[in-house]
């Protein structure tokens, strides 16, 4: 939880929960940029460590995210260094606080690390599985980690994936172990219904009534380059329809030269990344929200539909790629639908539907918002983990 970035943003809104809930809070956590090594956040005590040095060396977290940036084989020269000063610092920590429960996030490394943690302090060990660390490994991309994986899901005491199919994959791994399926919450007073922002619209060169959104780092399983395709077909029924498709990473260039190609520059903005003061009102003042997530060549695809959920809590209908943690999120029909992954023209059909009848976005906007209510909110969510006991 590195400052007010939005690095983390559902550890950060799970830990604001639990400090309402009476509970006191600790947040281990790699150092990064231009934060603190101690801060105490909406009552949540955050602690910062350096693994290797200072941040221009510690190149394996943040950014792009440790499933990705292992890729590389310098940062899996960093792994072994961030595993012992996790564990260092964690009991540390627990020792001076008094800690009894530890909530790892993501398998591995920190729940492979809360396995010596728990062994080293006796503590409650409660994993929850994302799926950027499963779905890889259940496709056979990334084989090697399957033990290691296997190993930090059946040491826990607790499990839990915040999809169906993340904790199907994690029971797999497992050979059967029982997890628990917890979604992570929505802030729905954070993320709740606006007048349009006109003015911010403006900004993104969007004036017309019709404006479609999506963002996020443009790597290849977030499924930029399939919306982009689907406007080919949008175009040619709504010619007013706009899309802002935001996000920065390794295939920006080439979505902005497929756009080009495929005729598109009126159609479609490419602003790069969004800041988070504009990420809300963009999907409060945005027709349709679409999550065109899709598998990549390492196995690995989207954990949870945890964005287009926010977009819904705004009143923004969704569409949503049947992929992956996506699958099962919503109820099909109510504020939101599911289309086929990397299917442009099954998307595009899908968007022409929802866009074409006043009467129908009107009522899909009222069922998205009050859909995501009655289901994620984090009072819900941690209510559902206290009832199991792991906290």
């Amino acid at each position: 939880m590195p400052g007010n970035k939005v690095h983390g943003k559902f550890v950060r809104d799970f830990a604001k929960e639990l400090v309402k809930k009476g509970y006191e809070v600790h947040v281990l956590t790699p150092h990064s940029i231009n934060t603190l090594s101690y801060e105490l956040l909406d009552g949540v005590n955050v602690h910062r460590f350096h693994y290797f040095f200072r941040e221009p060396w510690e190149t394996l977290t943040y950014h792009e995210g440790i499933p990705q940036n292992i890729r590389k084989f310098r940062n899996k020269l960093l792994a072994p260094f961030l595993s012992f000063s996790f564990l260092w610092h964690a009991i540390r920590l627990i020792r001076r606080y008094r800690i009894v429960t530890v909530n790892a996030h993501w398998a591995i490394p920190t729940g492979y690390i809360g396995l010596w943690i728990k062994k080293f302090t006796g503590v409650c060990l409660l994993t929850t599985i994302y799926g950027a660390e499963v779905f890889p490994v259940i496709s056979g991309r990334m084989a090697a980690l399957r033990p290691f994986i296997a190993r930090a899901i059946n040491g826990a005491d607790f499990i839990v994936g915040i999809s169906n199919e993340t904790a199907k994959a994690a029971r797999a791994l497992s050979h059967g172990r029982d997890v628990y399926m917890i979604p992570d919450g929505i802030d729905t007073e954070y993320y709740k219904p606006s007048p349009r922002n006109t003015r911010l619209l403006k900004k993104y060169r969007c004036n017309e009534d019709r404006v479609i959104f999506f963002s996020g780092r443009m790597v290849e399983r977030k499924g930029h380059c399939c919306l982009l395709e689907a406007m080919k077909y949008v175009k040619q029924s709504l010619p007013d329809a706009k899309l802002i498709l935001g996000g920065r990473g390794p295939l920006y260039d080439d979505l902005v030269s497929l756009r080009k190609n495929w005729g598109l520059e009126k159609e479609v903005e490419l602003p790069g990344f969004i800041p988070e003061e504009d990420m809300v009102p963009l999907l409060q003042s945005s027709q349709l929200f679409v999550l065109p997530s899709c598998m990549d060549r390492y196995g690995d695809t989207e954990g949870s539909a945890t964005a287009a959920l926010e977009a819904m809590a705004c009143g923004t209908p969704a569409l949503i790629s049947r992929i992956g943690g996506n699958i099962g999120s919503i109820k099909e029909g109510r504020g939101a639908f599911y289309f086929t992954p990397m299917d442009a023209f099954d998307l595009g059909e899908k968007i022409v539907y929802v866009l074409t009848a006043a009467d129908r976005l009107r009522k899909l906007s009222y069922e998205a918002r009050e859909f995501v209510v009655s289901k994620y909110s984090w009072d819900r969510v941690v209510e559902r983990l206290i009832r199991i006991g792991c906290i």
